[in-house]
């Protein structure tokens, strides 16, 4: 398991390969046993995003109940997630004086505290229970559920209250402790860690006689299914590899896999899991008097069974903040809004939101700026219909929550007609906001994966014919070729192709 921890941590250093680049629709899953309050979660991450067969349901949003399996099919929604640190021109304090009297816009928004929102998919599965890779519970279906997320956040009961199936097991009136039945917030960690690693061995095992016979191609062929890149197989074979020689003084490990033993196998399983599905913890429930001591615990023991950061979460009272201006900005003027927990704190979401930025940081995209002008950074004109129409852009009633919360709507919102504009001239100064769009690219993509995926938004048009970037505001642009990969030192960038508009004249 540390081997696993070890190798993600390392993912950014000179030596590893990267697989091919390109718009990423990054995805996070949500992993958990029943009950910890993973649809809590997700409703207050996605603002309740509708789902299937909800129609009776005027909210929308996954179905929560405190009974364990309320979730069978996967939920799945766009969250808007803070950008990591460091990773938007506008982030440090240089971009002032240059910008004067404009400002940097943003397509979806921003938080309370002027980070800008990125769009995420959340996915929300059944909770794990332990033998689920036997079959157990809802079984091998559930954890296959996972193979496109790119980093998952278990949804941790930190009150500890819960037996391993999810089930309520209150808490001693006499001492104020959990009961003795219910399965401690640590030892969760460890058996639901395990149903993902026992989930790939037992695939990998299943097949061993050939693998051996066939060697170190099926081997990495095994790999195939769990929705990553060749170059992530061939990055964690490596290291393995190398890890085997240095420490066992095994040479060629991988030319000789008729010596392996089970151990060896479940040490390649748990590097390639490390590096595959990356890992956060929600530490849900905190506002709970068992939780504290729980919380503390676990902190001091990161990183620990393929986990290197916890966020302490109120979930429900974090969604009762959601739940509450979605309903007041569904209601006609003069509604009133019933709701059978009107007694329930409210608080900002800014658990939830810390620890998606948290998961964001262990697999962080590149995100790229295309601008029309690199002199005064104006957005592509082509890029008008995505930051109106996209699927991904906030509801009324999340952008309500961002300006309660002391945030920003997106750009493009307007006030006054509760609706993104119909055309450039119905927004709100649209000469005055630059830097509004945000590309979210995979590690290792280049300037004609940005080309590419403009063209594919319908934001340019025709050939490549040159490319400039810069990598902050004010400071001087460069060429920069074709196949130049992008990085933080040239992610604001113009592309000119062959089929000219006015703006591309300039």
């Amino acid at each position: 398991d540390q081997m696993g921890l070890l190798l993600s941590q390392g993912n950014s250093n000179e030596n590893v390969e990267y697989g091919k680049g390109g718009h990423w629709t990054y995805n996070i899953g949500l992993v958990g046993k029943p009950s910890a309050g993973k649809s809590t979660f997700f409703n207050t991450a996605t603002a309740f995003a509708r789902q299937r067969d909800d129609s009776d349901n005027l909210l929308g949003g996954a179905s929560m109940a405190p009974h364990p399996f309320t979730t069978i099919d996967p939920n799945v929604g766009f969250c808007l997630v803070p950008a990591p640190n460091g990773s938007c021109p506008e982030d440090t304090t240089d971009h002032v004086w240059h910008l004067k009297d404009k400002s940097v816009g943003c397509t979806h928004g921003r938080d309370h505290k002027g980070r800008r929102l990125l769009p995420v998919l959340l996915k929300d599965v059944a909770g794990l229970v332990p033998g689920a890779y036997q079959g157990r519970g809802r079984g091998n279906k559930f954890l296959n559920d996972l193979t496109d997320a790119n980093v998952l956040i278990h949804v941790l009961d930190a009150s500890g209250t819960a037996d391993t199936e999810g089930n309520d097991m209150g808490m001693d009136i006499d001492t104020g402790m959990a009961s003795t039945e219910a399965s401690k917030p640590l030892n969760d960690m460890t058996w639901i860690r395990t149903e993902l690693v026992e989930w790939v061995f037992s695939n990998l095992m299943f097949k061993w006689d050939t693998v051996k016979r066939r060697g170190r191609s099926k081997l990495a062929g095994m790999f195939g299914g769990y929705g990553q890149n060749q170059a992530t197989t061939s990055n964690v074979l490596s290291f393995v590899e190398k890890f085997m020689e240095t420490h066992e003084g095994k040479e060629r490990a991988l030319d000789h896999l008729e010596l392996w033993d089970e151990g060896d196998v479940h040490r390649l399983v748990s590097a390639f899991l490390g590096v595959r599905f990356p890992m956060v913890l929600a530490l849900n429930k905190y506002d709970l008097p068992t939780s504290a001591k729980n919380v503390a615990e676990i902190q001091q023991a990161l990183p620990i069974h393929g986990a290197h950061d916890a966020t302490p979460v109120c979930a429900r009272s974090e969604m009762n903040f959601i739940r509450y201006h979605i309903e007041q900005a569904l209601c006609l003027p003069g509604a009133t809004v019933k709701r059978k927990d009107e007694t329930d704190d409210r608080q900002l979401p800014e658990g939830v939101w810390e620890c998606l930025q948290s998961a964001l940081r262990l697999q962080e995209p590149v995100l790229v700026f295309p601008v029309a002008d690199l002199a005064t950074y104006a957005p592509l004109p082509g890029f008008f219909k995505y930051a109106t129409s996209d699927p991904s852009l906030p509801n009324t009633g999340m952008i309500r929550c961002l300006e309660t919360a002391g945030g920003r709507a997106p750009s493009l919102w307007n006030p006054q007609t509760l609706s993104y504009a119909n055309n450039p001239a119905d927004s709100n100064k649209p000469e005055s906001v630059v830097l509004r769009d945000a590309l979210i690219m995979k590690p290792g993509s280049t300037v004609d994966d940005v080309f590419m995926t403009l063209k594919r938004l319908g934001a340019l048009a025709g050939e490549f014919v040159r490319a400039e970037a810069t990598g902050n505001i004010g400071a001087p642009s460069r060429p920069v070729p074709k196949t130049q990969r992008m990085e933080r030192g040239n992610r604001i960038v113009k592309i000119m192709t062959s089929k000219r508009s006015g703006w591309q004249n300039k």
